[in-house]
């Protein structure tokens, strides 16, 4: 088991954290994507290594949220546009979902934020 750290390196984590889901709600919130589920979501399709995700594969990327819940989430995102849905060439009852570009952009700039954000916690 690991030995704790320090209550004043511990608080210094907790506001790095709590800014993590301010810039969050800052970069998404505007979209009405301020829900962290969301962040749950993109980050696994943006870290994942795929280009597009089976639209049944999304749904375990949200565990915050009931698996119905998921479901309409990701509708929703399919809906206005920040994630596309097509179907595979090989089977079109799969659908295949990516992305946004502006979804991309928006997430690279909230990944640079945390990283600098927790870089910051080495430097103290």
């Amino acid at each position: 088991m690991k030995k704790k750290i320090a209550r004043t390196k511990a608080q210094a984590v907790a506001r790095a954290i709590l800014d993590m889901d301010f810039e969050w709600s800052a970069q998404f919130g505007e979209l009405g994507l301020a829900d962290l589920n969301y962040s749950d979501l993109f980050c696994q399709m943006w870290s994942g290594g795929h280009e597009q995700y089976a639209k049944t594969a999304l749904y375990e990327f949200m565990p915050g949220v009931s698996r119905r819940t998921a479901v309409r989430y990701v509708q929703q995102l399919i809906d206005a546009g920040w994630v596309s849905e097509t179907c595979a060439e090989h089977d079109r009852r799969i659908k295949l979902v990516r992305l946004s570009a502006e979804i991309e952009d928006r997430l690279e700039l909230f990944l640079a934020f945390v990283h600098q954000r927790f870089a910051m916690l080495d430097r103290s």
